[in-house]
Protein backbone atom coordinates (compact mmCIF):
# COMPACT_ATOMS: atom_id res chain seq x y z
CA UNK A 1 0.00 0.00 0.00
CA UNK A 2 2.75 2.42 0.67
CA UNK A 3 4.07 4.49 3.54
CA UNK A 4 1.86 7.51 4.56
CA UNK A 5 2.26 10.47 7.28
CA UNK A 6 -0.99 12.35 8.26
CA UNK A 7 -2.49 14.57 11.22
CA UNK A 8 -5.75 13.31 13.04
CA UNK A 9 -7.63 15.90 13.70
CA UNK A 10 -10.67 15.69 15.83
CA UNK A 11 -13.80 17.99 16.63
CA UNK A 12 -14.63 18.75 18.79
CA UNK A 13 -11.45 19.07 20.77
CA UNK A 14 -12.34 17.88 24.39
CA UNK A 15 -12.80 14.53 22.37
CA UNK A 16 -9.03 14.35 21.82
CA UNK A 17 -8.48 12.83 24.81
CA UNK A 18 -10.40 9.70 24.01
CA UNK A 19 -8.03 9.60 20.61
CA UNK A 20 -4.85 8.99 23.58
CA UNK A 21 -7.14 6.44 25.63
CA UNK A 22 -7.67 4.77 22.86
CA UNK A 23 -3.74 4.93 22.05
CA UNK A 24 -3.21 3.27 25.16
CA UNK A 25 -5.48 0.59 25.12
CA UNK A 26 -4.58 -0.25 21.17
CA UNK A 27 -0.78 0.16 22.78
CA UNK A 28 -1.57 -2.44 25.87
CA UNK A 29 -2.91 -4.98 23.85
CA UNK A 30 0.01 -5.34 21.02
CA UNK A 31 -2.17 -3.93 18.36
CA UNK A 32 1.24 -1.95 16.77
CA UNK A 33 3.33 -4.78 16.91
CA UNK A 34 1.22 -6.16 13.90
CA UNK A 35 -0.90 -2.65 12.55
CA UNK A 36 0.36 -0.85 10.15
CA UNK A 37 -0.46 2.99 11.27
CA UNK A 38 0.56 4.28 14.31
CA UNK A 39 0.06 7.87 16.44
CA UNK A 40 3.99 8.90 16.96
CA UNK A 41 3.49 12.62 18.27
CA UNK A 42 1.20 14.83 19.44
CA UNK A 43 1.44 17.97 17.96
CA UNK A 44 0.03 21.26 19.44
CA UNK A 45 -0.27 24.19 16.75
CA UNK A 46 1.44 27.43 18.24
CA UNK A 47 -0.28 29.52 14.67
CA UNK A 48 -3.21 27.93 12.43
CA UNK A 49 -2.30 25.55 10.07
CA UNK A 50 -4.81 26.18 6.72
CA UNK A 51 -8.50 26.11 8.79
CA UNK A 52 -7.04 24.58 11.97
CA UNK A 53 -6.60 27.17 14.26
CA UNK A 54 -3.62 27.55 16.14
CA UNK A 55 -3.96 25.96 20.09
CA UNK A 56 -5.51 22.76 18.43
CA UNK A 57 -3.67 19.75 19.17
CA UNK A 58 -3.26 16.54 16.26
CA UNK A 59 -1.84 13.35 16.37
CA UNK A 60 0.96 12.78 14.12
CA UNK A 61 0.42 8.82 12.49
CA UNK A 62 3.07 6.85 10.73
CA UNK A 63 3.03 3.96 8.42
CA UNK A 64 0.63 1.84 5.83
CA UNK A 65 -1.60 4.31 4.19
CA UNK A 66 -4.37 2.12 4.31
CA UNK A 67 -4.40 1.84 7.93
CA UNK A 68 -4.71 5.67 8.46
CA UNK A 69 -8.80 5.47 9.74
CA UNK A 70 -10.09 5.58 13.24
CA UNK A 71 -10.23 1.81 12.74
CA UNK A 72 -7.17 0.97 11.61
CA UNK A 73 -5.08 3.74 13.94
CA UNK A 74 -6.67 3.02 16.93
CA UNK A 75 -7.78 -0.90 16.14
CA UNK A 76 -11.14 -0.65 17.27
CA UNK A 77 -10.17 0.92 20.10
CA UNK A 78 -11.63 4.62 19.94
CA UNK A 79 -15.52 4.66 21.19
CA UNK A 80 -16.41 8.60 20.74
CA UNK A 81 -18.52 10.64 18.59
CA UNK A 82 -17.18 13.46 16.86
CA UNK A 83 -15.50 14.45 13.35
CA UNK A 84 -12.38 12.92 12.60
CA UNK A 85 -10.08 14.32 9.65
CA UNK A 86 -6.94 12.26 8.05
CA UNK A 87 -4.69 14.78 6.70
CA UNK A 88 -1.86 14.00 4.53
CA UNK A 89 0.99 15.50 5.79
CA UNK A 90 2.28 16.62 2.81
CA UNK A 91 -1.12 18.67 2.43
CA UNK A 92 0.30 21.21 5.26
CA UNK A 93 4.62 20.32 5.15
CA UNK A 94 6.78 20.98 2.04
CA UNK A 95 8.83 17.78 3.55
CA UNK A 96 11.72 17.81 6.19
CA UNK A 97 12.81 20.99 4.62
CA UNK A 98 9.97 23.18 5.60
CA UNK A 99 10.83 25.65 8.00
CA UNK A 100 7.99 24.87 10.09
CA UNK A 101 9.73 21.84 11.30
CA UNK A 102 13.09 23.15 12.21
CA UNK A 103 14.02 22.67 15.89
CA UNK A 104 11.63 19.45 16.25
CA UNK A 105 12.85 16.42 17.44
CA UNK A 106 10.08 13.39 16.57
CA UNK A 107 13.19 11.12 18.11
CA UNK A 108 13.33 12.10 20.85
CA UNK A 109 10.89 11.33 24.03
CA UNK A 110 10.94 14.83 25.18
CA UNK A 111 9.14 17.75 23.76
CA UNK A 112 10.50 19.73 21.34
CA UNK A 113 8.78 23.03 19.82
CA UNK A 114 9.13 25.87 17.43
CA UNK A 115 7.47 29.04 16.57
CA UNK A 116 4.47 27.14 14.33
CA UNK A 117 4.41 23.96 17.13
CA UNK A 118 4.93 21.91 19.64
CA UNK A 119 5.66 18.29 19.71
CA UNK A 120 5.12 15.76 22.09
CA UNK A 121 6.04 12.03 22.02
CA UNK A 122 2.72 10.15 22.31
CA UNK A 123 3.56 7.93 25.19
CA UNK A 124 5.14 11.72 27.06
CA UNK A 125 1.74 13.27 26.43
CA UNK A 126 -0.33 10.40 27.81
CA UNK A 127 1.70 10.11 30.84
CA UNK A 128 1.47 13.64 31.02
CA UNK A 129 -2.77 13.92 30.63
CA UNK A 130 -2.86 11.04 33.19
CA UNK A 131 -0.91 13.21 35.41
CA UNK A 132 -3.09 15.80 35.04
CA UNK A 133 -0.32 18.00 33.09
CA UNK A 134 -1.66 18.22 29.51
CA UNK A 135 -4.09 20.87 28.43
Amino acid sequence: MGYQESWLYIEPQHKFKKLIQAYEKAEQSGYYEVAGAEPHSVIVLKQPFGDIPAGKKLLWVCGDRGFHCAAGVFGGELKCSGRLRVIPVEAVLDGTDDPRMEGLDFDSPAPSENRYMKRYSVANYAHRMRAGLAR
